[in-house]
């Protein structure tokens, strides 16, 4: 080849490539501005779209606000084995909760949070609500000041979530719980001490009989744990309620299925108790966690002060229960209740998930003078399976052992119950 022609190939070629690395450096720069621009469009209006920390809950975050959607699902099925002829539970099946539960966070200090249970829509029976949670908190200063629809602050078990009970239902303490309730709350916690306390009025959808007075409650509690550290945690509680019945003319109930949800019998039941001036009402907790080793318990007094000549009445529930986990985990401890599992090694990741065995004994005494809403003592023996830290299996065997309450067709009945749940929330 002519060696001008050579010289001017060799002359041309950096010239295209330095101009070709121009132009690629210039597209990369304009590139960069167009991912800036949308970067920030996206800040300034829809925010930024991000799962949360623990992997479940579909997030939305702004400079100024924060939104998480997220739901459970409880799947129950039951089978019952009476040992009275005529006396029949209903084998079956039920949508125990489906929740959607919407929560966040607005300027930093404001808290919110709305639940509503598809499985127990708007009706007659005031346990069958749809509306749970329903609720905003400022926590700019501590206490943090809560208004809304929420739990009345009393009780280990009906504090902790649904999803983390060691059992399928609470025990036969649950016959004293007041569940949610409108109201105005206080609470504060550290690492080993917690404080709640509300006024409270009727539940979100609760209709006050003839436009009356509705009812109302003081309730509190307080928590201390003086050891409290991965693993280990000892708690102590104390709690208390004054009720005063006023928007059913001074008349309430008390009333508890056999430990399963999954039926309309009430093995305990006062009836309708009338001429009630208040209801004051006294919570004992306790619970150790040693490793896998965990035990709790709680005891409730329920005293009746009422007029008329109506006599008063004392009313208690109690229970203890042992549970190990044979997988080595241990219960998780935060703010004066019981939190998550996270298996050890997750199904789907290698592992087995986490195996939990327990052990409860529980006990209502709704005998007192001339009421005889009856006198019931169960055991349950609960297996629970997680496979990962969102889907739990559990099974409980639940036993009367006795039930004293003569004159009504349950007295004596020695009933067997077999209840299975498959939850998973996200």
């Amino acid at each position: 080849m002519n060696r001008s022609i050579k010289f001017g190939i060799y002359t041309l070629i950096p010239a295209v490539l330095a101009q070709s690395l121009t132009l690629a450096a210039d597209e990369t720069a304009t590139l960069e501005q167009r991912i800036q621009a949308l970067e920030k469009q996206l800040q300034a209006n829809a925010g930024l779209v991000a799962t949360t920390t623990n992997g479940r809950s579909l997030a939305f975050a702004g400079d100024d606000y924060s939104f998480q959607l997220g739901g459970r699902l409880q799947l129950d099925a039951a089978a019952y084995d009476p040992k009275q002829e005529g006396n029949d539970f209903g084998d079956g099946t039920r949508i125990r909760r489906l929740f959607l539960d919407i929560r966040g966070t607005v300027y930093e200090s404001w808290n919110y949070r709305f639940q509503y249970d598809f499985a127990r829509p708007s009706g007659s029976d005031s346990a069958a609500r749809g509306i749970r949670d329903a609720w905003i908190q400022y926590t700019g200063f501590a206490p943090a000041i809560t208004f809304g629809q929420f739990k009345e602050p009393f009780g280990l078990e009906h504090l902790t979530s649904s999803l983390n009970t060691t059992f399928i239902e609470l025990g036969l303490t649950n016959v004293f719980t007041p569940d949610r309730r409108i109201g105005l709350g206080l609470s504060d916690n550290s690492r080993h001490w917690s404080y709640s306390l509300g006024v409270f009025g009727e539940p979100a959808e609760g209709d006050v009989p003839d436009e009356g007075h509705e009812s109302w409650d003081i309730t509190g509690r307080l928590t201390y744990a003086p050891l409290n550290s991965d693993g280990n945690v000892v708690h102590l509680g104390l709690a208390g309620r004054q009720h005063t019945p006023e928007d059913s003319g001074g008349s309430l109930r008390f009333r508890e299925r056999p430990e399963s949800n999954v039926t309309d019998v009430q093995l305990i039941d006062t009836d309708t108790l009338t001429n009630v001036k208040d209801v004051q009402y006294l919570g004992l907790e306790a619970a150790t966690v040693f490793g896998p080793l965990s035990i709790q318990g709680e005891w409730v007094d329920t005293h009746l002060s009422r007029d008329s000549g109506a006599e008063n009445l004392n009313l208690s529930a109690w229970y203890t229960y042992a549970s190990l986990f044979l997988t080595g985990e241990s219960r998780s401890y935060k703010n004066g209740i019981f939190d998550r599992i996270t298996p050890k090694a997750i199904v789907g990741q290698g592992g087995i998930g986490a195996w939990q065995v327990a052990l409860r004994y529980s006990k209502a005494d709704l005998n007192d003078g001339p009421v005889i809403g009856g006198e019931e003592e169960d055991v349950t023996l609960g297996v629970n399976w997680y496979a990962t830290p969102n889907i739990r299996f559990a099974a409980n065997y639940i036993k009367v052992l006795e039930l004293d309450r003569p004159g009504n067709r349950y007295h004596n009945e020695k009933l067997d119950s077999v209840v299975l749940r498959t939850q998973i929330d996200f």
